[in-house]
């Protein structure tokens, strides 16, 4: 009888001591925790690099700039290079320099906003596997993602890579493969959340002699 429950008290601190197996993370719950961290930020910002790479010309390019989001529905995307979207809630309004032209359309359009092209892939991509790994020192999820069924022929890509980080579940890299081989690749980081933002950034005033296309459909227009 002593012997039964000296093994038994043996079976129980055994199990104690053992490392608790670690639940594995899937990579839809990595991708739910990084957009439920961007929705409940009240403000973000961080710096970005927009790299893309031509296959059939082997040839890259890169732009850098800054993004500002502030809920509920306004942004602004800068380029160093002077390009610039404004969003205040209802319109966009997107600056080319090189053309001094200024395009101005609904909120919802065709435009896509920071949200869909850097945080919104449930809808048209699935995570086919995930893994833990270091990126630009930082320890990160790398998820590898492909289209569904019902996505668009062209709009299809070939497959979607997104890094997130492991502690505050910030986005650093999305790198999207097209169907021709080019490589879009966005990089974030100098990440802040919550800080206050000026209402000027979520303004925009047309640069004197540029030109204004508005695509808006006026009261009473077509």
């Amino acid at each position: 009888m002593r012997r039964t429950a000296a093994i038994g008290r043996c079976l129980v601190l055994s199990c104690l001591l053992l490392p608790m197996v670690a639940h594995a993370i899937t990579g839809g719950e990595v991708i739910e925790r990084m957009q439920e961290r961007f929705a409940d930020a009240k403000s973000y910002e961080a710096r970005f690099e927009k790299q893309f790479y031509w296959a059939v010309l082997d040839k890259s390019m890169s732009r850098e700039g800054h993004i500002y989001t502030r809920r509920p529905g306004q942004f602004r995307v800068e380029v160093d290079d002077g390009d610039l979207v404004v969003a205040d809630g209802t319109t966009i309004w997107a600056y080319n320099k090189a053309n001094d032209q200024v395009i101005v359309s609904h909120y919802e359009g065709e435009l896509r906003t920071p949200w869909e092209i850097l945080v919104q892939y449930t809808d048209g991509y699935r995570p086919v596997s995930v893994k833990e790994t270091k990126i630009d020192g930082q320890q990160a999820y790398e998820l590898t993602l492909q289209p569904r069924d019902d996505v668009p022929a062209h709009l299809r890509l070939q497959r979607m890579r997104v890094w997130v980080e492991r502690k505050d579940w910030y986005l650093l890299r999305v790198e999207q493969v097209e169907a021709n081989d080019d490589v879009r690749t966005y990089i974030l980081k100098d990440h802040r959340k919550d800080k206050k933002l000026k209402d000027e950034l979520f303004t925009f005033l047309a640069p004197e002699g540029a030109q204004v296309v508005d695509q808006r459909v006026t009261p009473g227009g077509p």
